[in-house]
């Protein structure tokens, strides 16, 4: 039972790494404002923490 869940779940993840570039190339706008937003909350949250401390 546990071989073949090893198995399952090693196929299912292989999978999912050999997609993930091409989910990417799909999404290259999504991906980009995401990772900017992020960047710029990060400054912000970190900026703040600096200025109470």
């Amino acid at each position: 039972m546990t071989k073949k869940l090893v198995m399952l779940s090693d196929l299912y993840m292989s999978d999912l790494i050999k997609n993930l570039p091409s989910n990417i190339k799909k999404n290259k706008l999504k991906t980009g404002v995401f990772l900017g937003l992020s960047a710029y909350w990060g400054i912000i949250l970190v900026s703040t923490l600096i200025q109470f401390n």
